[in-house]
């Protein structure tokens, strides 16, 4: 099977190039992709060349060039010899580079594969995989039902951490975000209030949203180590801070006493793969991936887990680097975008 695939070539340059697939192994699952979408914050990273593990000897896929992208939705085309629970024709949400057909070997950490509820279309379904590193918050923080939540940062993983603890009961859900159209796809998705930083202190402006000194629950979603601190400073006394956007860097200045330890606050990492390792699946309940993949699918199916206001543009696969360049330069005008594959 002869498929494209997108690739940054190097530090800003991205191509498009055609190569011939085998036929799958007996292990192996043969599937035509219809709609990736755009991880902004892992994808601009690796665009920029400021992701940290490029640089790590240990990770040898990392490297230029690279092939991007890790949430898809598509049709399965052949399945191997030992495969019997998958067959051609199943509709499926996978953790997808940008390409239009892929081999998944059975057992690989990127071979893991959702079946999709019949009345789930392909462009909300290749959101899925990207939308569980902001489901992280909601899970990581335990009840969330009628607890007030402020998200900082609004980009894709801060729309999904947003929309998420909508869906989960949250209650009001605060937006954070310097761009106003960030915010405005905040309230499309029902979020009870935004904030703008450059309209006046966001902590004054919190407390008189709230009237109450903090939010329950506040989740970092920025990706700005130095914002980590300004998020324990909106939580309330016992509150929780729970960190979904990956902090490339370090932060300095942490009163750690008198901002953390005295307020009886705590503060967490909500990475979206190791929520589901065992040490934490252990306090978090019944939680692994599949269950939150299957949760997500299905919230996407009944609208419990809104899109709106999310996608803004639909590529071509050579328009890819147009679009990185949109979502670092132009930011009021790309939050999510999709890659279409079928001509």
């Amino acid at each position: 099977m002869r498929v494209r695939q997108t690739v940054v070539v190097e530090p800003f340059k991205t191509g498009v190039r055609e190569v011939e697939l085998p036929p799958p192994a007996p292990n192996q699952i043969l599937v035509a992709a219809e709609v990736s979408a755009i991880s902004a914050g892992t994808e601009l990273a690796v665009y920029t060349s400021t992701h940290q593990w490029l640089k790590d000897p240990n990770l040898p896929d990392w490297k230029f060039p690279f092939k991007p992208g890790y949430s898809a939705a598509g049709t399965v085309v052949e399945v191997g010899s030992a495969i019997t629970d998958w067959k051609p024709g199943d509709r499926i949400s996978f953790p997808g580079n940008h390409a239009s057909g892929e081999l998944l070997t059975l057992g690989h950490e990127r071979a893991r594969f959702w079946k999709l509820p019949p009345k789930l279309d392909a462009e909300k379904a290749a959101w899925a995989c990207i939308a569980r590193y902001g489901m992280g918050a909601s899970i990581r923080v335990g009840i969330t039902l009628g607890r007030s939540a402020a998200v900082m940062g609004l980009g894709i993983i801060g729309q999904f951490t947003l929309r998420c603890l909508l869906a989960a009961g949250a209650n009001p859900v605060i937006g954070i975000d310097s761009v106003k159209m960030r915010r405005n796809a905040a309230l499309a998705a029902g979020a009870d209030h935004v904030i703008d930083p450059s309209g006046g202190d966001v902590k004054e402006q919190l407390t008189q949203f709230l009237g109450a000194r903090g939010a329950e629950v506040v989740a970092d979603a920025t990706g700005i180590p130095d914002a980590v601190p300004q998020a324990m400073a909106l939580a309330c006394d016992g509150g929780q801070v729970t960190v979904v956007g990956s902090p490339r860097g370090r932060v300095k200045e942490v009163n750690f006493y008198d901002d953390l330890h005295r307020r009886y606050i705590e503060v967490t990492g909500a990475h979206g793969n190791m929520l589901f390792e065992p040490s934490h699946t252990r306090l978090a309940g019944a939680w692994d991936i599949n269950k939150a993949q299957h949760w997500l699918l299905a919230a996407l199916t009944s609208g419990r887990l809104s899109l709106a206001g999310l996608v803004t543009q639909r590529i071509k696969p050579e328009d890819l680097g147009t679009a990185y360049e949109g979502l670092l330069k132009k930011k009021e005008e790309y939050l999510g975008v999709t890659v279409h594959w079928k001509d």
